[in-house]
């Protein structure tokens, strides 16, 4: 079934002819006038939209690229916030004088803010696009290390590019991400489902016996490694799951990580 929100990101593309990688949202920001400021907001946000009624125009605000904000997370903050101005919902709120300070990294569990990560991922990875960028791969599979060299020739974040990954449906494969041995959040994709390795709970703790719990365990003695792979029984992440066993890996993105579990010959 077709997703309405993916579908308007892409004719966004297709109606400005940007139908290219990579996306760059601030050209698109400058076809619609939307005014654009950049700067170091401190650590309350990473994007937002407003808009100036005696104007008649839109205005987004982003925090600039730094050490701990790379160019694929301000990509991503700047195509929410354009998830925003393309939704007519969210435009409507908008233009009634509705405000929000927008987060990375899928934090959110205010639906509007997710529709908008959804538009984001779409605008930046549209299906076609990206899934001829992972055929360039063996197989045209992807590992994490695989993920991550996609990322940086799109220019787009570790994460938004992995969940982009699961939502294609190209492999049988859930991320996952975690601070201190924590989850914040996973993400499947649909043939994981059908698996029934599909439901890792937000705040249950990371497997003590994962390739992801023995990363947090090096770091926790002060290894340097801030990587780690190998195969793992299925049954330490899943009750009742339909392989026996998954490859995971694992690596810190600055005091999280991210996990990749994929269901081999699925």
């Amino acid at each position: 079934m077709a997703d309405p929100i993916a579908q308007a990101a892409e004719a966004v593309l297709s109606d400005l002819g940007l139908w290219k990688l990579p996306v760059n949202p601030l050209r698109i920001a400058e076809e619609e006038g939307i005014e654009i400021a950049a700067g170091f907001f401190g650590s309350g946000f990473d994007a937002r939209i407003e808009y100036y009624p005696a104007f008649d125009r839109f205005a987004i605000y982003y925090q600039n690229f730094g050490p701990y904000r790379p160019e694929g997370r301000v990509r991503f903050s700047l195509a929410h916030e354009l998830g925003h101005f393309y939704l007519p919902e969210h435009r409507t709120r908008l233009r009634s004088g509705g405000t929000h300070n927008s987060v990375a990294d899928y934090a959110s569990g205010d639906p509007m803010e997710r529709e908008a990560d959804r538009f984001a991922s779409a605008l930046l990875m549209p299906k076609e696009l990206f899934v001829a960028e992972v055929r360039n791969f063996r197989g045209g599979f992807c590992t994490l290390k695989d993920l991550c060299a996609l990322s940086e020739r799109l220019l787009t974040s570790i994460t938004s590019t992995a969940i982009r990954y699961c939502d294609c449906q190209i492999d049988a494969a859930t991320v996952i991400l975690s601070r201190d041995r924590m989850v914040l959040w996973s993400w499947p994709s649909e043939d994981m489902r059908y698996l029934g390795m599909s439901y890792v709970e937000r705040g249950s703790r990371i497997p003590p016996a994962s390739r992801t719990g023995a990363l947090y365990d090096r770091n926790d003695v002060g290894s340097v490694a801030d990587q780690i792979e190998g195969p793992v029984d299925s049954s330490i992440w899943f009750e009742w799951p339909k392989r026996s066993e998954l490859w995971e890996e694992a690596m810190f993105l600055g005091d999280r990580v991210l996990t990749y579990l994929a269901a081999p010959e699925s």
